[in-house]
Formats: structure tokens, C-alpha cells, sequence
């Protein structure tokens, strides 16, 4: 399986991240298969947490759901409206659940409106469903929104949606890479216990995807700091949007960098992928890892309201707990931390 081709129909999906790259080791280390709108804009779109009803199964929590892990990028079984089991990737870098036009038309499912957003290379539009019952073992969740867009059939990788914000929000969430399970936990009642480091995330401006303080560190110059997404639906290291490439004056600082071009759903995209000296989450250090550049001048990797993302090859080397309610991260660093930066190969 090429995730090429899987990246080139999920940037029909939304968000502003990486699109599209040539087959390479450098290229699949940095690319994201999600690129869904930074933020969607639309009067239909806000979540009426006030109705929204969660239900566990037992007790005040769901464990051991099990999970798929692809490429670092985390897929969950999940029932719409009591649907069969459909697979859905598990997307902190998506502002809003989306599922299939095949499976809302089958679903029965009517659209109340429509919300636009930047993707790679420009803007695209999707359609809006409201009062969705949304359920995982263990756990269910109604009045949700989710958008409708086409995801069409990649041989070797089946997926049905993306699982965004509006249903993240509602639990404390724990991931573990190396077990591929997952727990869900009542924010209410949630204490954690453990040893791992604790690091702030937020959600400036209204946004419904988290940020996080990273630094990175390029050979002769000063640690650059850079408020980036925390984005489980993105399977490289970390990449810096344009405003931020210009403003630190990266491209002259990697010049070993190798320059790749990708096509989006909204237009051509162009960056550079290279290594620097390392980056830092929390207190954790990566050393010399490759990093992505955009070039972009319009769309997802032109916004200056952050300045990048953090993807799963940084955060697989955790157990990655998501408490969206106390606006924080835990991680927990796991046998995985020293592992080599995985390029892909073979994919």
C-alpha cells in the first residue's frame, strides 16, 4: 500500500496540514494522511454541549478498546446511530468528526447545512449532519455534528471517518501505542496517578484542535519556539507552516533540506523535509530528527494562527493521555522513545 494515494483522497477530507508528496523515505517520514481544515467556518457548526448525553457501558469509564495502528496513524471501531462497526481514524488535529458520503447516504443521514475550511493549497466545503449518536465499546455519545465528504476505496487501507473534536471533548482519552488499546475516562472523575510529565495544551481563539509548545533547535542558531497542533492524525515528526519558515528564516539555516511538491485539494503545494538538531516536547529531546518545511502561500500550510504540528512519530514513543477538560497532555515515555525515526519504507 502507497500512503500517497491514501493522503491524496483524505485531503479531500479537511484541514490544513501536508497533502500530498512523490514516493520517498523523506517524504513518507513527514507527511500527514489527514488534511482537513484548520478550522471550519459555519453558523450550523457548534455543538450544543448542553444536550450532549455520554453514556458508559459500566461505571464511570470504557477500557481496552482495541485499536489499529497504520503507519502511526490510530484507527477505532466505531456505530453510527447503531450502524455496524466502522472504522474511523482518531484525529486530534480534526476540528469535527467526518464520515463517509457512501456510509451517510446508506445511514440515512440528512445534511443541516455547510462549513468551509482551508485545506492544502486552498479552501474546500463540506456538508453538516446534526444528532448523531456516536459509540465505541464501552461508550456512547449522542447529539454529535459531523461533516459528510467522499472517501473513496483505497485497496489495503479501509477507513469510513475521522473522529474530531466535538466527541474527543467529551472524555479523558488514554492511548497506548505499543498495547493498541485505548481507555476513555468521565472528566469529572478522572485522577491520574502515574509518573509520566504533564504538558499544557490550548485552545486559542475559539479553535477546536489543541496546541502545544515544542523547540525546535537548528545547528547555529538559537532554540526557535513554536506553538504547533498536537495531531494524532498525522503520521510524521513535526512540520512548520510558511509564516514560521519565513519569520526564523529556516530555509537558509537546512540546507540540506530536499524540496518535494505535492497536489491538494485546494491547489499545489510545495516544501522541504531535512533533519535539524533536535526538537523538544516538554522536557522530553528528539535528537536529529527530519522535519517539514512549507512553502505554501495560500491554504492549510500558509496559516499564521499556529505554527505547525506535532505527529504520531514524536508521540508513538508515549502513552499518550488527551485531557481536553484541564487542558493538558500526560506522556509517559515508553520502550519505543529511542527507536529510529521510522521512513516508511515499504510502504
Amino acid at each position: 500500500m502507497t500512503f500517497d494515494t491514501l493522503k491524496e483522497h483524505i485531503l479531500m477530507t479537511m484541514r490544513a496540514l501536508t497533502g500530498l508528496f512523490a514516493i520517498s523515505m523523506l517524504v513518507l517520514l513527514s507527511a500527514s494522511l489527514n488534511a482537513y481544515p484548520h478550522k471550519l467556518k459555519s453558523t450550523t457548526l457548534e455543538q450544543n454541549d448542553d444536550v450532549t448525553v455520554v453514556r458508559f457501558d459500566s461505571g464511570d469509564k470504557a477500557l481496552k478498546i482495541p485499536l489499529e495502528i497504520d503507519n502511526k496513524i490510530i484507527l477505532v471501531r466505531m456505530q453510527v446511530n447503531n450502524s455496524k462497526p466502522l472504522k474511523f481514524i482518531f484525529d486530534t488535529g480534526a476540528s469535527i468528526t467526518f464520515l463517509s458520503s457512501k456510509r451517510v447516504t446508506e445511514l440515512g443521514l440528512k445534511s443541516s447545512g455547510q462549513a468551509s475550511g482551508e485545506a492544502t493549497g486552498g479552501s474546500i466545503t463540506t456538508s453538516i449532519i446534526r444528532g448523531v449518536s456516536l459509540k465505541v465499546p464501552g461508550a456512547e455519545v449522542s447529539n454529535q455534528i459531523i461533516a459528510a465528504m467522499d472517501f473513496p476505496t483505497i485497496p489495503g487501507f479501509e477507513y469510513d471517518g475521522i473522529i474530531g473534536y466535538h466527541f474527543i471533548n467529551q472524555f479523558v482519552v488514554e492511548i497506548d501505542y505499543q498495547k493498541k488499546v485505548m481507555n476513555l475516562y468521565s472528566p469529572r472523575t478522572f485522577r491520574y496517578s502515574g509518573k509520566g510529565e504533564t504538558v499544557p495544551i490550548s485552545f486559542a481563539g475559539g479553535r477546536k484542535t489543541p496546541l502545544v509548545i515544542t523547540k525546535v533547535m537548528v545547528e547555529g542558531r538559537a532554540p526557535i519556539e513554536a506553538k504547533v497542533e498536537l495531531d494524532t492524525g498525522a503520521d510524521g515528526t513535526v512540520m512548520l507552516n510558511s509564516p514560521a519558515v519565513r519569520k526564523h528564516n529556516l530555509l537558509a539555516a537546512m540546507p540540506a533540506a530536499v524540496q518535494q511538491s505535492a497536489r491538494g485539494a485546494g491547489g499545489e503545494q510545495q516544501r522541504v523535509i531535512g533533519p535539524v538538531k533536535a526538537i523538544q516536547l516538554g522536557t522530553f529531546t528528539f535528537e536529529k530528527p527530519p522535519i517539514a518545511l512549507s512553502l505554501d502561500t495560500q491554504g492549510g500550510g500558509a496559516m499564521d494562527e499556529n505554527e505547525g504540528l506535532v505527529g504520531g512519530e514524536l508521540l508513538r514513543r508515549f502513552k499518550l493521555i488527551i485531557d481536553y477538560s484541564r487542558q493538558r497532555i500526560i506522556l509517559e515515555r515508553n520502550s519505543s522513545f529511542n527507536e529510529p525515526y521510522d521512513l516508511g519504507e515499504g510502504e
